[in-house]
């Protein structure tokens, strides 16, 4: 995990990296290289370039990251060039210092001549289900094993009889046909996200434990309910009591999403006071990504309409080494914001070069008119790793190149 040091323990890194004038590697928007704090001011400072990549030098205002290695450790900072003579720069005092990076590659931020170019699958196909807040990608998922079966009838039967030994009540329920109906339906299809119920005796989670957000916490379901249920109660408070009366002690509602659609979920329940845990939330919804495959595969959602090729968005790419890029785009540019975990193709065009890849987002930063997502990529063939790698840092690969490499 990328940890921001403190005050002090920054302080005594830097000094230290400045005594024993271990070379510190600097990237920014003109040119790459490497270099040595010969002095520390009070408001900044001033570093000796040893060597940089074209033999030029960075330019005054520019914005440059450094990277240094020191007990086992890589640590980096950001600053901005304030004065540049010759093989001498005079840049800020760092505001943090960040380590344990776990990225491969240094990445380079907004690199020159560089266009990216990316496209959503099936963004623009027009369904009649409910509309999930976030775009979530349909992937192949032949490979689990836990849900075989040659047809999508065998990998449900399957899927219904493991389920029979772990729940005391299951069902699938699909929106073809039909709109959310009950409080949970209207819930889980609004969101997007698993209502985990583990005991009717107590609220819904405080707390979501994945990091990409997949569970229905208690905020969030009270943003549902009338402005006066704190003092008429809540709805869905008198719905527990009802479950409990009915002898449910444990529900999981689970959602199928298909893209920016919730097309049905998937239902359990546990009566005798047995709860369900995080791990069977974890069973149901990976079901619930293999069904959604399948019925993507057997044409569940065919319209008959001709799809139309869409032109993709454009992305402003704030930085990007080999192994994945962070960009970002206007709000309104994306009809869904995209989430954690999709992927995407995507083609990076480099002057008269094109690299065609796959991207998977693994965070997304949400501001008020944008929406930046940190992405690696998944499937970039050798050669365009070397393509991308010689016109980032501008000279031949070279494996293990200490430039490039952000871990010693």
């Amino acid at each position: 995990m990328i940890q921001n040091v403190s005050q002090i323990e920054r302080e005594f890194l830097i000094k230290t990296v400045s005594q024993n004038e271990q070379p510190v590697r600097f990237h920014g928007i003109s040119t790459a290289g490497t270099g040595i704090i010969s002095t520390i001011e009070k408001t900044g400072l001033i570093v000796t370039i040893l060597e940089t990549i074209d033999g030029t030098g960075f330019s005054v205002c520019e914005h440059i990251t450094g990277y240094f290695d020191c007990h086992g450790k890589t640590y980096a900072f950001e600053t901005t060039v304030r004065d540049s003579r010759q093989r001498t720069l005079r840049v800020d005092t760092p505001s943090q210092l960040l380590r344990s990076l776990q990225r491969k590659y240094v990445r380079v931020r907004r690199p020159r001549d560089i266009r990216v170019v990316f496209h959503l699958a099936n963004e623009d196909i027009v369904l009649d289900y409910p509309t999930c807040p976030e775009y979530i990608s349909v992937e192949d998922c032949s490979g689990d094993r836990r849900f075989a079966g040659t047809t999508i009838q065998d990998i449900v039967a399957s899927f219904k009889g493991e389920l029979a030994r772990k729940a005391q009540e299951n069902t699938i329920i699909m929106f073809r046909n039909r709109a959310p109906a009950s409080f949970e339906e209207k819930l889980l299809s609004a969101t997007g996200k698993v209502l985990f119920i583990p005991s009717v005796d107590s609220p819904l989670p405080k707390s979501d434990p994945y990091p990409e957000g997949r569970i229905i916490t208690e905020t969030i379901e009270e943003s549902f309910e009338d402005p006066n249920f704190f003092i008429e109660g809540s709805h869905f408070g008198r719905l527990l009591m009802e479950k409990k009366a009915r002898g449910v002690s444990s529900e999981i509602w689970c959602p199928v999403v298909y893209y920016q659609y919730v097309v049905g979920y998937i239902y359990i329940a546990n009566r005798e006071g047995e709860s369900f845990d995080v791990a069977m939330v974890d069973y149901i919804w990976d079901f619930s990504r293999v069904l959604a495959y399948h019925l993507k595969k057997t044409g569940y959602f065919e319209t008959g309409e001709e799809r139309k090729t869409s032109p993709g968005h454009v992305a402003t790419v704030l930085d990007m080494s080999p192994g994945g890029m962070l960009i970002s785009l206007p709000r309104s540019d994306i009809r869904t914001p995209i989430h954690e975990g999709s992927v995407f193709s995507v083609d990076i065009s480099m002057g008269d070069r094109c690299v065609p890849c796959t991207a998977r987002v693994i965070r997304r930063f949400d501001d008020t008119d944008s929406v930046s997502y940190g992405t690696t990529f998944i499937n970039m063939t050798s050669s365009d790793v070397m393509t991308l790698y010689e016109f980032l840092y501008r000279k031949p690969f070279v494996a293990n190149d200490p430039i490039a490499y952000e871990r010693a």
